[in-house]
């Protein structure tokens, strides 16, 4: 838990802008779901400082891939060589800076899908620096994080429409008001 406290590097990406666990639902993580969420957080992060798409893309939940693939009329295999191709492009023409998480531990909320999977969720709040053909933004931007089947997975929600989206994967998902995320120039 002690590297919450330490400023964590954020991730962009695929992934999809979170919300607060409601005061009635949360709970504190326990210190093995703390300490495991930092080491995923912390390697992702540092997939997203290095342009790594390959481990961008598989940091996303498998459910949110199926629902995209579907969405799209794609299949698995294809979507993934897709979305690495793309995330790439993405990491070329953007530089990302200053990455970090707040260093507060979050909340985690629990939800059981139709399945009987049993999903832990938490909310990073992240801020990073973007740059863009010699233009500088500064971003706040809150990171779902997602703890199925033994793994940490993590999610990036803008808007209406993607986090319709991701509640087909996660019902549960809209129940939660997700916060916008916000920028300013950095001059």
């Amino acid at each position: 838990m002690s590297r919450f406290l330490r400023p964590l590097v954020l991730s962009i990406g695929l992934a999809l802008p979170m919300g607060h666990v409601a005061a009635a639902d949360a709970r504190p993580l326990a210190a093995e779901e703390a300490a495991s969420l930092d080491k995923a957080a912390s390697s992702y992060l540092r997939a997203v400082e290095r342009g790594d798409a390959e481990r961008i893309v598989a940091a996303l939940p498998p459910r949110i891939l199926t629902v995209f693939g579907a969405a799209a009329g794609i299949e698995a295999g294809k979507l993934n060589k897709t979305l690495v191709e793309q995330t790439a492009q993405l990491m070329k023409a953007t530089s990302f800076r200053n990455v970090a998480a707040s260093g507060e531990v979050p909340d985690a909320g629990d939800a059981t899908l139709d399945d009987g999977t049993e999903v832990v969720w938490a909310i990073l709040k992240t801020s990073f620096v973007t740059e863009t053909d010699g233009k500088a933004t500064q971003n706040w931007q809150p990171l779902l994080s997602l703890h199925e089947g033994g793994q940490w997975y993590f999610l990036r929600v803008e808007g209406p429409q993607s986090k319709k989206l991701a509640a087909i994967a996660y019902p549960f998902l809209t129940e939660i008001n997700f916060p916008s995320a916000a920028s300013s120039p950095v001059k």
